[in-house]
């Protein structure tokens, strides 16, 4: 059993390793052949496509005839000047083969952007020839959203991690029984959410689980988010860990009210 298990962890490392390899060769060769299709010329960008699909040929006029109107409308939308970001690259596997990666392919999202506006791209690689077998636009033309708004709610979004590590520790030191089940009420239950997406703005979700009640992503702009959670376990457990000092504190004055008219 431990030597399936050893295998399955090296298999596991395996593959993890050479999608990271992969990864960033394709984020490197969709940033090179969108350089070479805008500032040089289609017939330059033809080598960067794998040729051959299942075993068919592909259509090399076709092609052209595509990649011709899709510069023609970038240059005029965007013009020559942009700067291009990966976003990520995935595999997706659903029960719903549609929505599953094709097998020995990888999907690779890339931000490209100018001055004023930015959209996404989405390259679907050929794993065996490292090359692209297509790409399509997925957002376009949307202006560029105030990044410091996001950074500052980010930076006060903080605080929330901050006060449940401060409760955890409040218990930790204190006398009360079975801690660590509020260790883990403090870590998940911090809802209902509030969200910030840099593009979309604001919304809310009654549950969704946020770890210790912040979460962020920063893959883009159209995913650069922050979850902030209304931490309910923790203001209760501050809250009834100050209400046992309190009771405390005041016992004392109550035992001697109780002792002194005997003493008199």
């Amino acid at each position: 059993m431990k030597l399936k298990l050893f295998f399955l962890f090296v298999v596991l490392n395996l593959v993890s390793c050479s999608f990271f390899q992969n990864s960033i060769e394709y984020s490197e060769t969709s940033k090179k052949f969108m350089n070479t299709l805008i500032n040089k010329g289609v017939d330059e960008s033809i080598p960067y496509f794998a040729l051959e699909s299942n075993g068919k040929p592909a259509n090399i006029a076709e092609m052209k005839n595509g990649l011709s109107d899709f510069r023609q409308n970038f240059i005029m939308y965007f013009g020559k000047d942009v700067e291009y970001n990966f976003i990520t690259a995935q595999k997706k596997i659903s029960t719903n083969k549609q929505n599953s990666t094709p097998p020995n392919t990888t999907i690779v999202l890339l931000q490209f952007k100018n001055q004023k506006e930015f959209g996404v791209l989405q390259f679907l690689f050929d794993d065996n020839t490292k090359k692209i077998l297509n790409f399509l636009p997925l957002e376009v033309k949307n202006p560029i959203p105030n990044m410091v708004i996001f950074y500052v709610i980010g930076l006060l979004g903080i605080i929330i991690p901050i006060f449940n590590v401060y409760v955890i520790n409040r218990i930790r030191k204190s006398n009360l029984k079975r801690k660590w089940l509020k260790y883990i009420a403090i870590i998940l239950l911090n809802f209902p959410t509030i969200i910030y997406n840099a593009v979309a703005g604001f919304s809310f979700k009654i549950v969704q689980f946020t770890f210790l009640g912040f979460g962020f992503s920063t893959m883009g702009y159209l995913n650069s988010t922050i979850n902030l959670g209304i931490p309910l376990a923790g203001l209760y457990w501050f809250w009834k860990l100050k209400k046992l000092k309190n009771e405390k504190l005041i016992q004392p004055e109550d035992d001697l009210s109780q002792i002194s008219p005997e003493l008199v």
